[in-house]
C-alpha cells in the first residue's frame, strides 16, 4: 500500500516535483557531485546531484556512481519507489517467485507493483538483477508519473513495440527521451545509472514545470485586447480570474486607471487594486462592470457606475467625483469612504465651497460608510453603519441605515427621508434634523448638542445626558413633543422660558396630577395590595428590594427608592395621553426584568432607572 493511498498519490508527486524542478533549473552554486566520477561536466551531473541530495540514489563504496554501468530492474524499483515516496513497508506481497518478502527490493517493488506501476513476466517473476530496458523504462515513468500523448501516431521511430508505443510517445512528446536515432528508439538496450537519473529529473519536470515566483506590478493602463496586456513593454496573459475586468465595455473605464496586479509565469493572475482614473468628456457616464474580486477601489473620476464588482478591502471616493457614483450589485467587505481633500494624497490645496454629490446604493452590500464631505446618499438597501465625520455642513440621506453616528461638531443640516435603527450623537453638534421618517433610537451623549426636529420625524427611545432637560437639547421641543415616544434619562422636561423654542404654547398635561395616594411597600404581597388599589397619579415606593412582576394599566408612579425590583414592569396604556414618568424626579432604582409599556399617545421619561433585561416600548 502506498504512503497516502492513492487518492493522496499525485499531491505526493506534486510536492516531489516542485522540490526536484527547482534544482534542475536553478545554476549551480553548490559545491561538485561527492561522486569522484561524476564531475561538472558531465552530462547528467545536474540529475544526479539532485536524486543524491534527496537520499534517494547512493554510490558505491569506493566512492564512485558509475553513470555508465547498466541499471539493474531491482535498482531502478528502489529509485522509483524513492522518487514517489512510497510507502514500502505497509504492502501487499506481489507474489512474484524470485522476490520473497525478505529480499532486499521486495518492498519498493511490491509498492509499485500495488500502484499498477510495473508488472512482471508471465512466469510469474519480476528478474530484478537483469538490467533494464529502454522500453521498460518507457511504460514504467508513463505509469508512475502519469504521462499522455496527444497523438500516438506521430513517432518517427520505426522500430516500436505496440504494446510500448503509448508510453514511447507519452515520453517523446514531453522530451522526456529521445531516439538512438532519428528512425530508432532501439527499446531493447539497456538504460545506464546516468540515463534513468536523467529520465526520471524530465518526468518530474512535466509533472509541475519549473516555476517562476510571483510578482507585485503596479502601471497605468493605456491599451489592452482581448487577451493580453503589456506593460513596460512586455506582454502579459490574462487569467481566468482578471478576463472579467479587461473587456471591450470596460476600456473607456480602465483608460488611464492605475493597477497593482500579481503576475505569474507571464500571466496576471489577479487584480489587486485599481484607482479609476477616467471621467468622459462629454461628462457622459462611465461604467465599470466586472464580477472579478479585488482588495480596493478608488474611484477619482466623476459620474462613474461600477458593477457586480466584490472588494475585500476598502473604496474610496475622491473629491474629483464631483457629481455622481453608483454602486450597482457591488459587495463591499470593507469601509466606504467618501474622502475630505485633506485625506488625499493627490488634492489640490485649493479651497473651494463643495458642491454636494450624489452617492447612489443600488443591490449592494456595503460595511461601514464613511462620509467626510457634503454629499447626498440614496440607498435601497440598509446600511450597516454610517459615520459622518470632519465639519461637513449638509448631508442628505434617502434610506435605511441600522447604525449612523455623526461625529462633526459644526452645524450639520441633514434632510431627506430616512429609516434609523439608532442615530448616535457622541460630541457636541448643532444638527438641524430636516429629515422625514423613523428613528427608533437616537442617542445624546452630550448635553451640549442643539437639536432641531422636523414635523415630519417619529422618534421612538430619545435617550438624553443625565442631568440635562429635553428642552435644552431639543430647540422645538414642544411643538415636537407628541412626535417623540419615550424619553429616557435626563430631568424631567421643563417648559416655557427662551430656551424651549414654544414661546408661551401650553404644554401637554403632565401625569400623574402633583397630589395623589401614596402606598409603602417592603414585600411582595404588600406590594399587590397596593397595585390592586392604585390608580392615575398615585403613587407606590418601595421601602425595601421586593421580587415580583407589575402590571399596570393606569399611569401610576413607581418610586423604587433605590432599590430593586426583581421581576419584569408591564404597562398598557393605550388611550392615555400627554407626558409621563414612571418614577418621581429624583429617584433612582433597578427592574432586574425586563420592562415592557404600551402608551403609543404617552410621552415618556425612565428617568433614574435601570433595567437589567430587555427595554420594549411600542
Amino acid at each position: 500500500m502506498s504512503k497516502w493511498g492513492k487518492s493522496k498519490y499525485l499531491n505526493a508527486l506534486t510536492a516531489m516535483a516542485l522540490t526536484a524542478s527547482a534544482v534542475v533549473v536553478a545554476p549551480i552554486t553548490s559545491e561538485a557531485s561527492s561522486f569522484k566520477d561524476v564531475q561538472r561536466t558531465h552530462p547528467f551531473y545536474e540529475e544526479i546531484k539532485n536524486l543524491n541530495d534527496r537520499g534517494i540514489i547512493k554510490g558505491f563504496k569506493d566512492g564512485t556512481f558509475k553513470p555508465e554501468q547498466n541499471l539493474t530492474r531491482g535498482q531502478a524499483a528502489k529509485i522509483i519507489a524513492g522518487v514517489l515516496e512510497l510507502d514500502t513497508s505497509n504492502v501487499s506481497n506481489p507474489n512474484f517467485k524470485d522476490i520473497p518478502t525478505n529480499h532486499l527490493y521486495f518492498g519498493a517493488i511490491a509498492a509499485l507493483r500495488q500502484e499498477g506501476i510495473i508488472d512482471g513476466y508471465e512466469d510469474g517473476t519480476f528478474r530484478q538483477h537483469e538490467f533494464i530496458q529502454r522500453n521498460h523504462v518507457a511504460k514504467i515513468l508513463a505509469n508512475a508519473f502519469k504521462l499522455k500523448a496527444s497523438n500516438t501516431n506521430s513517432l518517427p521511430f520505426t522500430d516500436v513495440r505496440v504494446e510500448y508505443k503509448d508510453a514511447i510517445a507519452a515520453l517523446y512528446e514531453n522530451n522526456v527521451t529521445t531516439g538512438k536515432t532519428a528512425t530508432l528508439f532501439d527499446g531493447s538496450s539497456n538504460v545506464t545509472r546516468g540515463q534513468m537519473a536523467a529520465f526520471i529529473t524530465r518526468s518530474e519536470g512535466i509533472v509541475n514545470p519549473p516555476t517562476q515566483p510571483s510578482q507585485s506590478v503596479t502601471f497605468k493602463v493605456e491599451e489592452y485586447t482581448a487577451n493580453e496586456l503589456a506593460i513596460h513593454g512586455k506582454t502579459y496573459l490574462f487569467g481566468d480570474s482578471v478576463k472579467s475586468i479587461f473587456t471591450a465595455e470596460n476600456k473607456t473605464a480602465l483608460t488611464g486607471a492605475k493597477i497593482t496586479a500579481t503576475i505569474e509565469n507571464g500571466t496576471i493572475t489577479k487584480v489587486n487594486t485599481i484607482v479609476l482614473n477616467q471621467t468622459d468628456p462629454e461628462k457622459k457616464e462611465v461604467v465599470f462592470n466586472t464580477n472579478a474580486t479585488l482588495d480596493s477601489i478608488t474611484i477619482n473620476a466623476d459620474n462613474m457606475t461600477v458593477k457586480n464588482v466584490t472588494v475585500t478591502g476598502n473604496v474610496i471616493i475622491t473629491s474629483n467625483v464631483k457629481t455622481k457614483i453608483e454602486f450597482d450589485g457591488v459587495t463591499l467587505a470593507g469601509d466606504l469612504i467618501i474622502a475630505n481633500p485633506s485625506d488625499e494624497a493627490m488634492a489640490s490645496l485649493e479651497s473651494e465651497k463643495q458642491r454636494t454629490s450624489i452617492l447612489k446604493i443600488k443591490n449592494s452590500r456595503a460595511g461601514k460608510v464613511q462620509v467626510k464631505r457634503n454629499f447626498s446618499i440614496v440607498s435601497d438597501t440598509t446600511i450597516p453603519e454610517l459615520i459622518i465625520t470632519d465639519n461637513i455642513s449638509a448631508i442628505n440621506i434617502n434610506g435605511a441605515a441600522t447604525k449612523v453616528i455623526i461625529e462633526s461638531t459644526a452645524k450639520l443640516n441633514m434632510t431627506g427621508n430616512v429609516k434609523f435603527e439608532q442615530l448616535l450623537l457622541p460630541v457636541a453638534v448643532k444638527l438641524l434634523l430636516n429629515v422625514d421618517g423613523v428613528m427608533n433610537e437616537l442617542t445624546v451623549l452630550n448635553a451640549d448638542t442643539r437639536l432641531t426636529i422636523s414635523s415630519g420625524l417619529r422618534i421612538n427611545n430619545l435617550t438624553i445626558p443625565a442631568g440635562s432637560t429635553v428642552t435644552n437639547i431639543i430647540t422645538n421641543f414642544t411643538s415636537v413633543a407628541s412626535q417623540i415616544k419615550a424619553i429616557i434619562g435626563g430631568s424631567s422636561p421643563s417648559t416655557g422660558g427662551s430656551d424651549t423654542g414654544g414661546g408661551n404654547v401650553t404644554p401637554d398635561p403632565v401625569i400623574p396630577p402633583e397630589k395623589g395616594n401614596e402606598f409603602h411597600v417592603k414585600n411582595a404581597e404588600e406590594l399587590k395590595q397596593a397595585l390592586n388599589k392604585a390608580k392615575v397619579g398615585d403613587l407606590i415606593k418601595l421601602t425595601a428590594p421586593v421580587t415580583a412582576d407589575v402590571t399596570l394599566t393606569d399611569l401610576v408612579v413607581i418610586d423604587l427608592n433605590g432599590h430593586t425590583l426583581n421581576g419584569n414592569v408591564t404597562l398598557t396604556a393605550p388611550t392615555a395621553s400627554g407626558r409621563y414618568s414612571l418614577m418621581p424626579s429624583g429617584s433612582t432604582g433597578t427592574i432586574s426584568g425586563d420592562l415592557i409599556i404600551y402608551a403609543p399617545n404617552v410621552t415618556l421619561s425612565l428617568d433614574g432607572l435601570t433595567v437589567v433585561g430587555n427595554t420594549v416600548i411600542e
